[in-house]
Order: structure tokens, then sequence, then C-alpha cells
């Protein structure tokens, strides 16, 4: 770090030599200087290791720090910079009577002095922000030890790519400034969960345990599904071009939001389905005579609104691309392909280090209320599933039986247990119509709802483009002149560059028509 430079010639304790002198005096120092660099270079601290960081500032312009607390001046090894003709020798200073003058208001101007250092260091950020710039934004914003992908990451390009850059570039943290719309929506969220978990605060104490009670709270989910057949806020990760990204569901539900719908397409996209013969019917995938089949998981995502006007397709398309996102998840984590040793990696924990005593004691003092507080399913539904969740239930009772999950590893296999009994015919398990919801913003009624079926190839067309912004193979980009009503409520809309490049072209393209207008008027008089 560099000292800010303290000498001003409009100080109140201007200088005491001529004009005549200072020019000699700096061309002499610049002579002494030259001497000194011929002599040898002067020698620099030790180069800092592969794990110290330097902060040391060896750009030319900045001036020695000096040590205030011991009063002394940094040594510096070379040719000594004084001389005669600088002012009188040491020996004559200490005969003489020196009168200090009166530095009440240089104290009261270190305010300044130091918001002048601040923003010397803010112009040096920027020069190395911009020379990040080369790096992609994966590698910027999203690569170890920042946290990865989140969903919300992805969805934001199907709004505005570049509020997205700004968000990322300009704001603390790179985080969207929270508004009183967001604020209410976050209080709605709040409620729907409270109305299926109770939460409860659990301490922990490494990144292990911290990753161990997301793993819990999951297994809790899909639990709560089975037993009511509904659960709320499911953290969900997966894999996107070979990046880990998380996201929190807002509902599960075995209820088909619209079964007719679901139907229609099933005729349409599987014209071959022929009928079956009463045998298979019954016998279909693999199951006895008379038994019924496993219900089918279909995801919902809650959107609050101020307004009840009806939503246009513009402020349906991220929801769209978020549920997308979801299912895939899901479907993945349902089929067993997800791999959640890459999860452990990227999330930087180790999954045989062992769980602190602390947590684990948390753990095994709330396994009652934590996983009996659902009532249990009807008898009548599924009786294997509810038979085999009442095993595991006795299998797992006390503080005991919870030293099998001491480790993430141990704990995964019962994540993939329960998997199982969620998801008992894989992929298929998950219904292909999504629902998105939207409720009022201050009273939660529901005033629109939108189902739409899952589309593999729209996912992936979409992923494709947004992604290779993210790998910084393009620039980001604005929206189109149609969605230009985005811009009235976006905080970076007055100095966006692609507003103003727009606002440009529009301004050229007018005045060529004003142009070719006159010059058809000329010619018609003619």
């Amino acid at each position: 770090m560099a000292a800010p430079n303290i000498l001003d010639t409009e100080s109140d304790y201007g200088s005491d030599i001529s004009a005549e002198d200072e020019l000699l005096l700096l061309e002499r120092t610049s002579q002494d200087c030259q001497s000194a660099k011929a002599k040898g270079p002067a020698h620099l601290p030790p180069r800092p290791g592969p794990y110290e960081s330097s902060h040391t500032d060896l750009r030319p312009g900045y001036t020695d720090i000096i040590d205030h607390d011991n009063s002394t001046a940094p040594e510096v090894s070379g040719t000594s910079m004084t001389s005669a003709a600088m002012g009188p020798s040491r020996s004559e200073l200490l005969d003489t009577d020196v009168t200090y003058p009166d530095l009440s208001r240089a104290l009261a101007g270190i305010g300044d002095d130091r918001d002048g250092g601040a923003k010397a260091l803010d112009e040096r950020d920027t020069e190395s922000e911009e020379f990040e710039d080369n790096r992609s934004p994966l590698r910027r914003f999203r690569s170890y030890p920042r946290r990865p992908l989140t969903v919300t990451d992805l969805t934001a390009g199907a709004w505005c790519e570049l509020q997205y850059w700004y968000t990322l570039t300009r704001l603390p943290g790179g985080r969207r400034t929270k508004t009183p719309a967001m604020k209410g929506g976050s209080i709605i969220h709040k409620k729907l969960e409270d109305e299926v978990h109770t939460t409860t605060q659990i301490d922990v104490f490494t990144k292990e345990d911290g990753f161990a009670l997301r793993m819990w709270n999951f297994i809790q989910g899909l639990r709560t599904l089975r037993e009511t057949g509904m659960t709320r806020e499911l953290e969900v990760w997966g894999m996107v071009q070979g990046n880990v990204v998380n996201g929190v569901i807002d509902e599960l539900t075995h209820d088909n939001p619209n079964p007719e719908f679901e139907n229609e397409l099933t005729e349409i996209f599987n014209p071959a389905h022929d009928q079956m013969s009463l045998h298979d019917y019954f016998t279909r995938n693999g199951n006895p005579a008379g038994a019924l089949s496993p219900p089918k998981v279909y995801l919902i995502d809650v959107k609050t609104r101020g307004s009840r006007a009806p939503v246009t397709k513009t402020l349906l398309r991220p929801a769209k691309i978020q549920l997308l996102l979801y299912h895939r998840f899901l479907s993945d984590i349902a089929a067993g392909r997800l791999d959640f040793f890459k999860l452990f990696r990227r999330y930087g924990v180790d999954p045989d280090d062992t769980l602190s005593d602390g947590f684990i004691a948390q753990i095994g003092s709330l396994h009652d209320e934590i996983f009996q507080d659902a009532p249990l399913p009807q008898a009548s539904d599924f009786c294997a599933h509810a038979a085999q969740d009442s095993e595991r239930r006795d299998s797992q009772q006390g503080a005991g039986q919870l030293l099998k999950y001491q480790t993430l590893r141990e704990l995964l296999r019962l994540v993939k247990a329960e998997v199982k009994l969620t998801f008992p015919e894989g992929q298929k398990s998950m219904g292909l119509m999504l629902r998105i919801q939207y409720i009022h913003r201050n009273d939660g009624e529901k005033i629109d709802v939108h189902d739409f079926p899952v589309s593999k190839q729209a996912l992936d067309e979409y992923l494709k483009r947004y992604m290779a912004w993210w790998q910084g193979e393009r620039k980001a980009s604005g929206v189109d002149i149609e969605e230009a009503f985005k811009c009235r409520t976006c905080e970076f809309a007055s100095d966006c560059t692609w507003r103003n490049a727009m606002a440009e072209e529009r301004m050229q393209k007018a005045r060529v028509r004003e142009q070719e207008r006159r010059q058809a008027s000329i010619c018609s008089r003619r």
C-alpha cells in the first residue's frame, strides 16, 4: 500500500525556497537518481511464497511507507540522495531553534487525505478489474472458493443478461438490491414453508456440518412428500456443462396440476400407444394385480405480484426456465445420475471427515421432532412404502443409531435410500407437467396459474446460448427494443451501455429518415 502524496503547493505551510532553487533541486535529484541506478538496483524484499500475499505497491509515483508508531523512516539501500545543494547539514539543523507549526488544521484534513488514498486505491482496483475482465464471468464469480452457480444465475439471462452483469460487477457481493417487492415475496414464501415445516435452529461447527445439515433437510423434505403428498422449499443440485448448480424448489406435490392437459400431450406425442391386454394392464411396472401404481412428482413455482393484471409471456420466460432446470436436476437425482462426490469436491468438504460431536448431538436430540412431525399416510395408500418407512423409522430411533451417519459418505447412503423410496420408478416417477402459480403479494390470493409441459429442447437451446456468456465466449446483451419496458425498473438504466447504444441507433435512423424526406421534398419541388 502506498501512502498518499501530502505535498500540496496550495498548503497553508508553503515552501520556503524560491522557484529557481526548486528547479535546481529537481535537476540535482534527477541526477542522483540516475547515479543510483547506474551503481546497482536497490535490494527488494523477498518474493512472497505461493500461500503469501504481497500488498507492496511497486508502481512509480508513490512514496515509501513510514512507520509513524516508531517515528523512523524506512531504510533504503543504495546511494544516498543528500547533498550540500539540497540545504543545510544535519549539525546545522541541530543547532538551530526549530519552530513547529500549528498542525490542527492539517490533522482536521486527515480524513480528506484518507479519502484521497481510498480514491487512489479505487483507481488501482479499477485497473485491476479491467485486467480481470479478460476472464470469463464463470471464473471471476463462480469458481472455487466462491459459491457455485445457482438456478437464479442461470435464469437471470431470460430477463436481461446485461442487468445481471451489472449486478455481479457493481453491487456489493454481486447481489441484487433488496426492494420492498422482494421483501414482500420473501414473507409470503416463509409463510408457505411454515405451513409444512417447523424451523429449528441448528448450530454448525464445520463446513462438513453445514453440508450434512443440507442433506438432512433434503431427506426430511422427501419424507414429508411421501407422508403428506406435498413438501416445500426442497434444495436440489445438478450439473450444467460440468458445473455444479443448486437451487430451491418452491413446492413438490403428488397432485397433477393439469391431468387433462397431460393426457392430451401423451396422446399427441405417443400415437402408437395401443391398447394393452388386461394382464399387461394389471401387471405393468412389475406390480401385482390390483396394486396401485406409485404417484408421480410434480413441481410448482410460486411467484408473488403486486398487480392483478394477467401475466405476459415475457414475465413467464424466467420462471419457465427455472422449473425446467429443477425438473432436470430432480430427474437426475431420481435416476441416480448425480455424482454427490462432485458436489463434495466443489463445496470443499471432506466426505470422510467426522461430523462434530455438537452437531450430531443436536440432530440426535431433535430426531423425533424432525422425522415424526408429519401425519402418517393413510393405510390404504401405498402399503408397501408405508411399511418400509415404518421399518426405517424403527431402525433409526435414538441418538445411538445416528452414529451410523458420522460422515457425509455414510449419510449419502441414507440419501440414496430415501431417493429410491420417493422415486421408485426412477426418472419415470417425475411428472411431465409444470405449474407457475402467481399469488398477490399483499393478501396471498391466487391470481393466475400457467401450466406447461417439460421441454428438453427448449432448455437445451437456452442453456447453449446463455452458458456461452458465462464461459466468456461472448459479451452480455441487453433486451430487445420490444422489451424496453424492463428498463423502467432497472437500477442501471441511467448508464446502461446497451440502452444508450439502442437510443443512439434510433436517433441515427431518425436522422437518416429526416434527411431522405428532405431530399425527396427538394426533388419534388424541382
